[in-house]
């Protein structure tokens, strides 16, 4: 999975912003779901992106963080913000 080409990323104080350049639509991004983009950005797996996010803000709660971030991720491919790769 990697950022569709005509999509771009900036990172925030308050999280990130994505930028669909085609369609000129902005995302504003959570710092979770910032921290999705830049995982995606240097091209970690998909199944690794949980146990990554779970270490990064030392969560409690695998299961919840692997289904949020698997959630966005759908998100992001429903919206065609992503490709396959």
């Amino acid at each position: 999975m990697k950022l569709a080409k005509y999509v771009k990323f900036r990172q925030e104080k308050f999280g990130g912003v994505l930028f669909e350049t085609r369609s000129e639509k902005v995302y504003a991004l959570n710092p979770t779901a910032a921290s999705v983009v830049r995982e995606i950005q240097v091209g970690t797996p998909e199944a690794e992106i949980p146990a990554r996010l779970k270490a990064e803000y030392a969560a409690q709660d695998a299961e919840q963080i692997g289904q949020e971030a698997h959630a966005f991720m759908q998100q992001l491919r429903d919206q065609g913000l992503v490709d396959e790769s």
